[in-house]
């Protein structure tokens, strides 16, 4: 469709949603129940489509005063006075008896300001007040008619907004508007528990595809409204890429590199399983450190547990200068309580820093608070799926911490969330008592397309991070840890000195 044959709305996210715009020729009905953000979307319309588009506009209000309409704009940073003044934009307090009059009449004042200000838009706040009640659905829907066209002769841009209740007249009134508007757009606002979510959905749009389906809508003070796409809705993209890549990339992390061998293929997902304290988070800004200062790539990590401050500091007492890389950008971190979290929108920041700063490696600490904070399991395996889909589409390295619940043995991998199968790599961190002491060790469970290791390496925690424990070369040419058996299970048994000389006469007798 040509450039000129739609109408961007300028409004964050929406435009997004609908692909680009909406056919100019659309009559828009915005629809939705009292504070769903109806008349904040409709001024923003006007707002940005002056601002943004030098298309002047006009704003119809029936009960609101404009000056507390002015008022509360300016909490958004609006200054409508100041377009008022440039003659850019009206805004006409009236009755719905008389806009209906101005919509019937051949010299409408109304239609006349629209031309002298070269208005191309127009909002209407309101538009069930034009209903003459009950039993005249015919008159109603006859004035909804004249109504377009008089604004499509003037070729304005229309939107027009319509409160939803439960009387039997107000839906009535939706089903006729539904019927004759081109682009109908549904806001919601609901209670979760204690916090209240806006939602918008298009729920039909003549002429165009969108992305169906309800998103995010946010109302921000000094921003406005932003629109935060859904995680469960398709990625679209205008040019075919690869979601996988026979390149592989070294990580820098000798635990992982080495049992994995030859480093992970790009675009690959990895999920690193552990208790809490085995070491995920120091392997996490291991990664994200190593891929900056070696291979020159940018970083992010997620957490929902650990504020950016309290990371720096334990990097730092581990030899590990993260401040530096965090300063100079190439390392982001981005941490959003799970109090009040919308999947949707930390979605949505997600993308936007990784696109912002071009990010070739991800991490996400701390994949269980995510199920507490979002609390749908839907929705949780939702936004895994959405970041694991998007990760592969940009080649990117994802690396998922998980926290498992059992602190010695292990029965299930993500025994509250099982999708070990939708990740390429599995690397699973376990502790391991042996006599009084206990020993981090890693084992690389699976490596998609990788000849990896199936050894159990004992691994220790100081300056630099995570390092190795060497192989033994005295006995038996294999690691400590080898000496015994049952090493993920409760109680690893050891093998006697006997036995592991057998074992070693018998390995060279089958050479």
């Amino acid at each position: 469709m040509p450039e000129r044959a739609i109408v961007k709305t300028g409004i964050k996210g929406l435009d997004s949603i609908l692909l680009g715009g909406i056919p100019r020729t659309n009559l828009i009905l915005l629809q939705g129940p009292a504070g769903s953000g109806k008349t904040v979307l409709g001024l923003e319309f006007i707002y940005r489509g002056i601002t943004q588009y030098d298309e002047p506009g006009i704003v119809v209000v029936f009960e609101t005063n404009p000056d507390k309409l002015v008022r509360d704009a300016s909490e958004f940073g609006w200054r409508l006075n100041q377009l008022q003044e440039e003659k850019k934009l009206q805004i006409i307090f009236t009755t719905a008896q008389v806009f209906s009059q101005e919509m019937r009449s051949p010299d409408s004042l109304l239609l006349e300001t629209a031309r002298e200000i070269g208005a191309q838009r127009i909002f209407v706040d309101g538009i069930g007040l034009l209903n003459p009640g009950l039993g005249n659905s015919s008159a109603y829907r006859e004035l909804l008619h004249q109504v377009i066209e008089s604004l499509d002769r003037e070729n304005l841009a229309a939107m027009l907004s319509l409160e939803v209740g439960t009387a039997p007249d107000s839906i009535a009134v939706v089903e006729m508007a539904d019927f004759v508007a081109d682009t109908v757009i549904q806001l919601g606002c609901e209670r979760h528990g204690r916090r209240v979510l806006r939602g918008i959905e298009i729920l039909k749009s003549r002429g165009q595809d969108y992305d169906g389906g309800e998103h995010t809508l946010q109302i921000t003070s000094g921003v406005g409204i932003e629109i935060c796409r859904r995680v469960q809705a398709p990625l679209r993209s205008n040019t075919k890429q690869p979601t996988s890549s026979t390149m592989r990339s070294m990580i820098g992390v000798e635990a992982i590199d080495s049992l994995i061998g030859g480093g992970i293929f790009d675009g690959s997902t990895t999920m690193v399983v552990g208790v809490s304290g085995v070491g995920k988070t120091v392997l996490a800004t291991q990664i994200l450190r190593e891929g900056s200062l070696r291979q020159k790539t940018r970083g992010l990590l997620i957490s929902l547990d650990e504020h950016p401050a309290q990371i720096i500091r334990n990097a730092e007492t581990l030899g590990m200068d993260l401040r530096e890389q965090v300063v100079d950008g190439t390392i982001r971190i981005l941490f959003e309580s799970p109090q009040e979290l919308n999947v949707d929108s930390h979605y949505s920041r997600i993308v936007k820093i990784i696109e912002q700063n071009d990010i070739q490696r991800m991490v996400i600490d701390g994949m269980t608070s995510y199920s507490t904070a979002i609390g749908d399991v839907g929705v949780y395996r939702d936004f895994f799926h959405a970041i694991v889909a998007y990760s592969k589409q940009r080649l990117m390295a994802t690396f998922f911490n998980y926290e498992n619940p059992e602190f010695l043995g292990i029965s299930s991998y993500m025994p509250d969330f099982p999708v070990s199968s939708i990740v390429d790599n599995l690397i699973l961190l376990s502790m391991v008592e042996i006599n009084s002491s206990l020993h981090r060790c890693i084992s690389v469970v699976k490596s998609r397309g990788s000849q990896h290791s199936f050894d159990t390496r004992e691994f220790v925690i100081g300056q630099g991070g995570i390092r190795l424990m060497p192989y033994e070369h005295n006995l038996l040419p294999e690691l400590p840890l080898q000496s015994y058996a049952s090493l993920l299970s409760r109680a690893p048994t050891r093998f006697s000195l006997l036995t592991r000389m057998n074992g070693v006469n018998a390995a060279q007798g089958q050479k």
